[in-house]
């Protein structure tokens, strides 16, 4: 055996107390920036591309290492990802969607190729130096559906299919999606007892996207407590699988969001409406009366006891 010196534990304990400090801050930070949404609308387009950025991370590595074998000694085929970012729209002009287009893909877009879902938007931004429209297949970076509507799906997807592999990005895509890469279909399909049958490619391909960015503001009218709420629904992945990062259901109060509810799936309407009462529920003064009185009964009995 070694001997260790008193020194070298000292070294070795303020190694350790650095390490741990150094994860903390990391894990605040992640959560600071994974709780605050954008405060502006050049705030929202750069949490976007970052999240897009780390979605596309383990794709870009896989496609630098070619192909993989597994043990079996079969060919793994490399996963091609389709990942979608879903943003507040203020300007849902033709000239809007390119400037979307443009400040969320960054520095991507001069390698992007493009396909929006308006004939005009197009044109508009043929014209932009930041964005080049060819063939699907011809280049290597991202393919960007942007805003194309839910009876272009089919159009949509045999642009990427062009692509011959490359990573797909849906910005404000309009047909409606769990998020999650298809798990919550195939359960659906389960479900009803049709998982058995044949899935069509459109179908498949509609639920293949994966959220890595959502920013969906909320008004909410709370009528039995007199008062109106701004929300918001808010995912954003900073890294690791996107599955990983929960949706958040946030309430703002004194001009801050305050988180609510958390939730690895995408949030339905039940589920906003729950978070929500709760929260309102939670601060009102007659629950915070009932509570006291509550408390002052429970004191009573101890005492008689």
């Amino acid at each position: 055996m070694r001997a260790v010196t008193a020194p070298a534990v000292r070294a070795r304990d303020a190694r350790t107390r650095r390490a741990s400090i150094a994860r903390e801050a990391s894990a605040r930070a992640s959560r600071e920036t994974e709780t605050n949404p954008p405060r502006s609308k050049t705030a929202a387009y750069e949490q976007a591309h970052l999240a897009i950025v780390k979605g596309l991370e383990g794709t870009m590595k896989r496609r630098e290492g070619g192909s993989t074998k597994r043990k079996s000694g079969r060919t793994k085929k490399t996963t091609r990802a389709r990942l979608a970012v879903e943003l507040p729209v203020s300007d849902g002009s033709d000239e809007g969607m390119v400037e979307m287009a443009v400040g969320t893909l960054g520095d991507l877009a001069s390698d992007a190729t493009c396909v929006f879902g308006s004939a005009k938007a197009c044109a508009i931004a043929s014209g932009d130096e930041g964005v080049r429209f060819e063939s699907a297949g011809a280049r290597e970076g991202v393919v960007a559906l942007v805003g194309v509507p839910a009876d272009r799906v089919e159009a949509a997807m045999k642009k990427c299919k062009a692509a011959s592999g490359r990573p797909v990005v849906g910005v404000n895509v309009e047909w409606a999606h769990a998020g999650d890469g298809g798990l919550a279909n195939a359960m659906d399909r389960q479900q009803k007892g049709i998982d058995d049958q044949p899935m069509s490619d459109v179908e498949e391909f509609t639920h293949s996207f994966v959220v890595v960015y959502s920013f969906l503001p909320l008004s909410i009218q709370a009528t039995m407590f007199g008062s109106t709420l701004e929300g918001a629904v808010f995912k954003c992945v900073r890294g690791g699988a996107p599955a990983g990062s929960p949706w958040r259901i946030l309430v703002k109060e004194n001009g801050e969001f305050e988180q609510v509810g958390a939730m690895q799936r995408r949030p339905e309407q039940a589920d906003l409406e729950s978070a929500l009462y709760n929260s309102i529920a939670a601060k009102s003064q007659v629950n915070q009366v009932v509570g006291k009185a509550s408390g002052f009964m429970r004191g009573l009995f101890n005492r008689d006891k």
